[in-house]
């Protein structure tokens, strides 16, 4: 039997923590395996009004992994039609004893699912439900996948990254490189569905590559290097370490 949970996770934030915490605390305790059920998008992404996701699904996926024995990624687009007792059904109610979830939790088509519902559903299957409040910052502010992305488009990384817990990293692909003055310029695509800053330049590293250099917000998202080398097709993963002017 699991102890489970379900959500987006988007960005793997302190109240996502939170939450995990307690998941892998009840898991330990009652002798249970541990599972997330992660959700590729919010809804809102169905609509076309949404900024974009903090992390790729596969740091989303490692970052869950610290936490739980088994991680579930859902494609949105797979769910959206399915009633929240179906998903209920397929999803939850065969081999779950313990479902954590927050206080906000909707599921279902149209997101038709709420907390009272969910009650419902697990009661009978005698499943114990816990639902969590909101998580608060310093401020007495909610912790949100919406507030940090809001955060990043305006380019407050370290305002970003004390509510993530951790380094916010730009995730992207080569897609050319040139070299301009002595200096290597590359052309960087952002990971599909990715938020990132609007605009402004940065400090940035690259732990793998053991590269350093700048990277500009542009019309195009460009690095610039004293020494690249980095082909194109590369992937890397920037930790934005500091704006520059």
């Amino acid at each position: 039997m699991y102890v489970v949970t379900i959500g987006v996770f988007d960005g793997v934030h302190l109240g996502h923590k939170e939450l995990l915490r307690r998941v892998e605390e009840l898991a330990e305790g009652r002798k249970y395996r541990s599972r997330v059920i992660v959700v590729s998008h919010p809804f809102e992404h169905l609509s076309g009004d949404f900024e974009g996701l903090i992390t790729s699904h596969e740091r989303r996926i490692l970052l869950l992994s610290n936490y739980a024995d088994e991680v579930i990624m859902l494609d949105l687009k797979g769910i959206k039609d399915m009633s929240a007792e179906d998903f209920f059904e397929r999803f939850i109610a065969k081999d779950t004893a313990i479902l954590v979830v927050g206080k906000d939790f909707r599921f279902g088509k149209n997101a038709e699912g709420d907390l009272r519902l969910l009650e419902n559903l697990c009661s009978r299957k005698n499943i114990e439900l816990i639902a969590l409040p909101d998580i608060l910052d310093g401020q007495n502010l909610r912790i949100s996948s919406s507030r940090i992305r809001k955060l990043i488009r305006e380019g407050k990384i370290k305002e970003a990254e004390e509510l993530l817990g951790h380094d916010y990293l730009l995730e992207a692909v080569v897609s050319s490189v040139e070299n301009f003055d002595s200096q290597d310029v590359a052309v960087l695509e952002p990971f599909k569905d990715l938020v990132v800053p609007a605009y402004g330049r940065f400090q940035v590293e690259e732990k793998r590559f053991g590269l350093r250099g700048t990277v500009a917000f542009e019309r195009e998202v460009k690095l610039f290097s004293e020494e690249l080398k980095l082909a194109i097709g590369s992937c890397v993963h920037l930790k934005l370490v500091g704006g520059v002017a």
